[in-house]
C-alpha cells in the first residue's frame, strides 16, 4: 500500500538522524567557538522577509529561487535565501556608529536548486562572518586566513582556495556596450569555464574582436598565482584592471609570507552569481568534492543600499557541503556515549551519583536498571550502540567495562571516580 503523499518529506527537504544531526551540531559548535575568538559577535535575522529586500537591491539572488509566501495582508514573502543582506541592514542600521562591526552567524537558507547545493535541496545551512567597515587588504586578509582555519578546524584536509577579483572583470566590461543579460550570461560560462559556449554566445554578440579574444583567455586565468599573475597582465587595458591586479598579487604575497602558499590557487575567472561582490573573491574545495564548501568576498557597496556606506567583506561556509565533503574523504567518527552506569533499584542513589558527576565532567552518560545483577545480559544486548565504557553498580562492588572489552573492579563509588577523574 502506497504511503499517503502527506506523510512524505517535501522534495528539497531532508530528515537528519541522530548521529548525523550530532555530527553537524558538533560542527557548528566548533566554527562558532573559532568566530567568538576572532571576536565576531553572533547575530540572527527573520526566516521570512519582505519580498522587496532582495528583489530590489542590484546583485542579489534571482527571483526565481527564492521560495515565496503570502501573508493575510496579501504582502509578498521569502524565506530567507541569502544571509549576507539583512546582516548588511543590521549593520546599516546600528545607532552605535563604531568604525567597524564584526558579526557571525550560522543559519538556515532557503533557494529553489541552488548551484552550490545538490539540485533537490532548498534548504541548508550556512556559518559565516560579516566584517564591516574596514577596506583594504588588512580585513581581506583576516576574513580569508579565518576561512582556511575554520576548515582545518572543522578537521577538513586536502584544501584548495580559489581566490579572484571581481573587480578586474568589472573593470575590463566598462569598455564593452552590452546589455546586463548578455554580460550576466557571459559571467556564468566564463565562471562554468565552459569554453565552447562562450565562444559561441560571443560570435553572436556586437564585440570588438580584441575584447572578444581577451574574454576568452578569462576561463583559463587559474592556478598557481605567479603564472596566473603573468598571463593578467597580458590582458590590461586601463589602469583600473592593473590596480585591481595589484592588489590581488599583495593579499597573494601576504597568504605566502604567513604559510598558506599550499591552499592557494588564482582564478580571475571566478565571478561569482551575486553581483555584489565588488573586490576580492573566493572559493573553498576540499580535494575529491566538487562544490565549494566556503564562499566569500568583499561587498562594499551593499550596504549603501540601507543607507550607510560601509565597506564589508565575509564568507559563508555551507555547513551540508562541508558534511559531505568529509563523508567523501574519510569515515568521520560520530561520537557516541561515554558511559552507560546499570544499577538495580536498590543502587539507584549511587548510580546516579555517578551519572551525575559524570555529566558535570562533561560526560555523556546514560542509565539503564537492572531487573537482577546480570549485567552481561544488557551489555550483550547493546551491540551497534557505540557506548565506550559500561559501568555495573552492584551492592559491594563496581564492574567496569572498557573500551577494549577488558574489566575492571572497584570496592566503591569513591574509588572508581577518583580512578575516572584522573584520567
Amino acid at each position: 500500500m502506497l504511503m499517503n503523499k502527506a506523510y512524505h518529506v517535501p522534495e528539497g527537504a531532508a530528515n537528519l538522524q541522530a548521529n548525523e544531526l550530532e555530527l553537524k551540531e558538533n560542527k557548528i559548535y566548533v566554527i562558532n567557538e573559532l568566530f567568538r575568538r576572532y571576536g565576531y559577535h553572533p547575530v540572527e535575522t527573520p526566516s521570512f522577509e519582505y519580498y522587496d529586500l532582495f528583489s530590489e537591491i542590484e546583485g542579489t539572488i534571482d527571483v526565481d529561487q527564492m521560495i515565496k509566501l503570502i501573508d493575510q495582508n496579501g504582502k509578498i514573502l521569502v524565506l530567507r535565501p541569502d544571509a549576507t543582506i539583512p546582516i548588511a541592514r543590521i549593520a546599516a542600521q546600528n545607532n552605535g556608529h563604531q568604525p567597524y562591526y564584526k558579526f557571525s552567524y550560522t543559519t538556515n537558507v532557503f533557494r529553489m536548486n541552488d548551484s552550490f547545493q545538490s539540485p533537490q535541496s532548498r534548504e541548508f545551512t550556512q556559518s559565516g562572518v560579516e566584517f564591516f567597515g574596514k577596506e583594504g587588504l588588512e580585513a581581506d586578509l583576516e576574513v580569508i586566513t579565518l576561512a582556511v582555519e575554520t576548515l582545518k578546524r572543522a578537521d577538513l584536509e586536502d584544501i584548495t582556495l580559489d581566490m579572484g577579483q571581481a573587480k578586474f572583470f568589472k573593470e575590463f566590461m566598462k569598455h564593452i556596450q552590452i546589455s546586463r543579460q548578455a554580460t550576466n550570461e557571459i559571467q556564468k560560462l566564463i565562471e562554468h569555464k565552459n569554453f565552447f559556449e562562450l565562444e559561441k554566445r560571443l560570435s553572436q554578440l556586437n564585440i570588438e574582436n580584441r575584447f572578444k579574444e581577451i574574454i576568452l583567455k578569462f576561463p583559463k586565468l587559474y592556478g598557481q598565482p605567479e603564472e596566473v599573475f603573468s598571463k593578467a597582465e597580458e590582458l590590461l587595458i586601463n589602469d583600473e584592471m592593473k590596480q585591481e591586479l595589484d592588489k590581488l598579487k599583495n593579499l597573494s604575497r601576504m597568504l605566502v609570507e604567513l604559510g598558506y602558499e599550499k591552499y592557494l590557487s588564482i582564478d580571475l575567472g571566478l565571478i561569482n552569481h551575486l553581483n555584489y561582490y565588488t573586490g576580492i573573491i573566493f572559493q573553498g574545495y576540499v580535494q575529491g568534492y566538487g562544490k565549494p564548501v566556503v564562499v566569500g568576498g568583499r561587498y562594499d557597496h551593499l550596504a549603501r543600499q540601507f543607507g550607510r556606506d560601509l565597506p564589508a567583506t565575509g564568507f559563508a561556509i555551507y555547513i551540508d557541503a562541508l558534511l559531505d565533503a568529509q563523508r567523501n574523504s574519510q569515515n568521520a567518527p560520530i561520537h557516541g556515549t561515554d558511559f552507560c552506569i546499570m544499577f538495580h533499584e536498590r543502587n539507584i542513589k549511587n548510580g546516579m551519583k555517578i551519572a551525575s558527576l559524570l555529566r558535570e565532567q562533561g560526560l555523556v552518560v546514560e542509565t539503564e536498571f537492572l531487573e537482577n545483577d546480570r549485567y552481561e545480559d544488557h551489555i550483550a544486548n547493546r551491540e551497534g550502540r557505540n557506548i565506550l565504557y559500561e559501568l555495573a553498580v552492584l551492592d559491594e562492588k563496581l564492574h567496569l567495562v572498557q573500551p577494549d572489552r577488558t574489566h575492571k573492579t572497584f570496592k566503591d563509588v569513591e574509588s572508581f571516580l577518583q580512578d575516572v577523574l584522573q584520567k
